[in-house]
């Protein structure tokens, strides 16, 4: 029965209360685009290209998404090569931004769940869906209402409901995106877990039974400097595993160094320990909870905010980059997992079900789960990890586009 929720379903279904794209011009400093990140989606913004055409589709006038990894491996790279932290913040967004294509998408509100799930099995990781709505959705809604939680309502504004015109600023954080609501990957993993009846029995089979493990993943040795993992980091998701090999070979999980760790940090200190510290070193200050505000060297995102172009939203305080365990020896990366209990990373098994990973993922707002073998009697090894795309492919298994 899943084809009755990616077929019956309306991308306009799933835009109640959503926001538009938020993020900055390819032209603002970075410190402005790390400013926003923090109040941003899957700890990314949008950057996007100016003077395009007013008929250029909105999705394609996006440069790309810059997250948090990528704030903190460039402010890195760039001290590393003998540069100040206050230069490299000036940078345009745009040259520090990935640059890959269609990392954004857009359909039309009546367009069908799989059309928009088939986008982000492509690529996307945002899709934007106009909220002016003419017509309501031709789509037929009724089978798929007894599977969703909440009565089915076609959302938007009406072109004729209003006249009234609201302007806003040049500089405005939106840029016109505001005429848009945007989805992300976590949105619509969210709305498919309260859909676990129609799509059974898929969510309740394991990960590796549906083929959803993905073997291959980015690494970087423990005992290696941190910023080696700049030049591994992965188009998606933004994450590089960190571990030690075992007696076989075999990768033993210590940490990650990824944007969703980073999400909320004080990009800049993380930034000073990536060029100085291990990659074990590194992962564990992450790791060092603690709402403390950004440091007090004038150097933390809130420092930059004074820069930031008008209509920038205020990033929420960002956490310290804790320093208590940099004074570990060397040889703490040739000990046993059980040491680093601490570094946190979220893990799950090959046996564990799809719809446990599902809710793993949205509970930590997580953008991937780590899986391992093993128990507590022997060593946990990494087998590979599971992300979006993995789910996404998992759960539309057998439903086509008509």
């Amino acid at each position: 029965m899943a084809h009755i929720v990616f077929s019956r379903a309306a991308a306009a279904d799933l835009t109640a209360g959503k926001p538009p794209l938020a993020g900055v011009p390819a032209s603002a400093p970075l410190s402005a685009a790390a400013a926003a990140i923090p109040s941003s989606p899957e700890a990314a913004v949008a950057v996007w290209r100016e003077g395009a055409s007013p008929l250029a589709p909105a999705a394609a006038t996006v440069v790309g998404l810059l997250s948090s990894l990528d704030v903190v491996a460039f402010l890195a790279s760039h001290r590393a090569a003998g540069g100040t932290d206050a230069a490299a913040m000036k940078t345009p967004a745009g040259d520090v931004v990935p640059r890959k294509h269609a990392v954004v998408g857009e359909v039309e509100p009546d367009a069908r769940l799989i059309e928009v799930v088939d986008l982000m099995k492509q690529g996307a990781k945002r899709v934007l869906i106009r909220k002016n709505i003419t017509d309501g959705c031709t789509i037929n809604k009724q089978p798929f209402a007894p599977f969703y939680k909440a009565p089915l309502k076609i959302t938007g504004t009406p072109r004729a409901a209003t006249t009234q015109i609201i302007k806003r600023s040049p500089s405005s954080s939106t840029f016109g995106y505001d005429k848009y609501c945007c989805l992300t990957r976590e949105d619509i993993i969210r709305f498919l877990i309260n859909c676990l009846g129609a799509l059974a029995p898929i969510p309740l089979q394991s990960i590796s039974s549906l083929g959803a493990i993905k073997c291959s993943y980015c690494h970087v040795e423990a005992s290696s400097p941190a910023i080696e993992a700049v030049w591994k980091i992965p188009s998606d998701p933004r994450v590089v595993a960190v571990v030690q090999m075992n007696n076989e070979g075999a990768h033993m999980l210590l940490g990650e160094i990824s944007a969703h760790k980073l999400w909320k940090r004080d990009y800049v200190a993380a930034a000073d320990a990536m060029s100085r510290l291990s990659a074990l070193h590194f992962a564990t200050g992450i790791d060092e909870n603690g709402a403390v505000p950004a440091s007090a060297s004038g150097f933390g995102i809130g420092a930059w905010r004074g820069e930031a172009e008008d209509g920038i939203l205020a990033s929420p305080r960002s956490m310290k980059f804790s320093s208590r365990r940099i004074g570990f020896s060397a040889c703490l990366a040739s000990q046993t997992v059980p040491s680093h209990r601490k570094n946190t990373v979220l893990t799950c098994k090959a046996t564990s079900s799809l719809a446990a990973v599902m809710a793993q993922m949205l509970a930590h707002r997580a953008t991937h789960v780590w899986v391992t073998e093993g128990g507590e009697t022997e060593e946990s090894v990494l087998i590979g990890m599971i992300g979006y795309a993995e789910i996404f492919n998992a759960v539309t298994r057998g439903v086509r586009m008509a």
